[in-house]
């Protein structure tokens, strides 16, 4: 089995990582345009035989692989897929975000739909982690969070482009829900500087956004990813009688609930509440993403949305970004 990674930058890297720990994975190739990154990345895995690097202008689809993985910038997304289907890949993912502005991504997802044997997911990783996996068991199972749920997370540079649509990916995966609407929202007018180059940037910004399912109201998310603040900060998830707060950096969940039991009226705020527990948080290595990714395709399971299903939420990121009074449309982000 073959995978054909495009892109040798930082991301790229962990998805090789990942994919080279499969045994039933026989070799990665990896393509980049620039020959120094190439050189680079060759240095560092010489001694690993199932490993080829080589430049995109050099590449040939004569040679046919399994699975490809798009982890290079958010610009010409259609034409790499392009070159994946000549290439024979029946399964890709592509990095998120999906383009540069939403009609790219409406543009990206009507050309798969042409390719339909080419099964395309959105690497929405989060979505796989086992611990937000158990955390949504838990606020849809405990009687604590019947109702209304309220997400607040008040962080730094994360970037809206960068790491803010997987927050607003995961609210959707949590929640259960298939639409959403901002309420209020805001972009910074600092842009962010991106480790990718000065034709890139991300945003920072704020909004208060509600959650449904169809038409069923779920809750709604207060986010503030703040472009002047190099803080990583929490999450407070808060129900009718419990809160759960999430802190990612220090990789553990501490729970405040109300006894089940407890007959005090909502108006009786911190009335009958327990002690709260604590619990690990662990954040996995995301090149072992890749590799369940793929290990899970093995046995006929997909971990990651298709594109089709990645819509809502590119179109609910580009409705936070238009919000900016310098840019419209399409962003830097990548």
């Amino acid at each position: 089995m073959k995978v054909l990674i495009f892109g040798a930058g930082r991301m790229g890297i962990r998805h090789l990582q990942g994919a080279i720990s499969i045994k039933e994975v026989s070799e990665v190739f990896v393509l980049d345009i620039k020959s120094e990154v190439i050189e680079a990345a060759s240095k560092t895995f010489a001694d690993n035989k199932k490993v080829k690097f080589g430049l995109f202008k050099d590449f040939s689809t004569n040679s046919k692989f399994d699975y490809g993985i798009i982890a290079s910038t958010a610009g010409d997304r259609i034409e790499l897929c392009k070159l994946a289907y000549v290439a024979g890949c029946k399964n890709l993912m592509i990095e998120k975000p999906l383009g540069q502005s939403y009609n790219q991504v409406v543009e990206l997802c009507e050309y798969l739909s042409t390719v339909p044997e080419m099964e395309t997911v959105v690497n929405l990783n989060m979505r796989m982690y086992d611990t937000f996996i158990k955390l949504k068991k838990d606020i849809n199972s405990l009687s604590q969070f019947d109702g209304e749920k309220i997400f607040t997370i008040n962080t730094g540079t994360i970037g809206i482009g960068c790491n803010g649509i997987h927050y607003l990916d995961l609210i959707y995966f949590l929640l259960d829900a298939n639409r959403s609407e901002i309420v209020a929202a805001d972009i910074d007018d600092t842009l962010i500087p991106s480790g990718r180059g000065a034709d890139f940037g991300d945003f920072g910004g704020w909004a208060v956004i509600k959650y449904y399912n169809n038409s069923k109201y779920l809750g709604k998310a207060m986010l503030s990813l703040a472009s002047g603040s190099a803080v990583f900060g929490s999450w407070d998830i808060v129900g009718s009688f419990g809160k759960i707060m999430v802190d990612e950096i220090s990789q553990k969940r501490i729970n405040w609930l109300r006894k089940e039991d407890s007959q005090m009226p909502v108006s009786r705020y911190a009335a009958d509440f327990l002690q709260p527990t604590e619990e690990p948080f662990a954040s996995p290595f995301l090149g072992d993403l890749t590799a369940r990714w793929i290990e899970n395709l093995l046995i006929g399971k997909n971990t990651l949305p298709n594109i089709k299903e990645s819509l809502p939420v590119h179109k609910l990121m580009f409705d936070w970004l238009s919000r900016s009074r310098i840019y419209k449309d399409t962003f830097p982000i990548t």
